[in-house]
């Protein structure tokens, strides 16, 4: 990691615990390196060679999680929306990690249960910090 990696900040713990897929990440990786550009559905199909339908599944995820933003227009574009300093050091760190251990990252990834079963288990994290 760089000497501007915030105190506590691992991009391996981000990657595990927000990303479901390699071509998420890639998505992700794509919006962050051509911010403030934002990109239609189509033009990250393209880009990324993966069907429109599961770009738009994935982008809502990553919408979601507050990593990226979706302005509204005649063909609605997303891009990556920072919402801290801390943030964008991390994605530094991410795009660094995701570049040098490509294969270790991309094993990572598939290694994961299921992005089911881990939005099941989401749900019950979100129901335990309500209670």
């Amino acid at each position: 990691m760089t000497d501007k990696t915030p105190p506590g900040v691992d991009p391996y713990r981000f990657i595990l615990d927000n990303i479901d897929s390699v071509p998420q990440l890639e998505a992700l990786m794509l919006l962050w390196n051509s911010r403030p550009v934002g990109w239609t559905l189509e033009e990250l199909a393209s880009r990324l060679y993966v069907p429109v339908q599961d770009i738009g599944n994935l982008l809502n995820d990553l919408s979601r999680r507050n990593l990226i933003a979706r302005t509204e227009g005649a063909a609605p574009k997303y891009s990556y929306h920072p919402r801290s300093e801390e943030q964008n050091a991390l994605m530094e760190q991410v795009d660094v990690v995701y570049r040098r251990d490509l294969v270790r990252v991309s094993t990572m990834i598939h290694s994961k249960a299921s992005p089911a079963v881990r939005e099941f288990s989401r749900a019950f994290l979100f129901k335990k910090e309500r209670e």
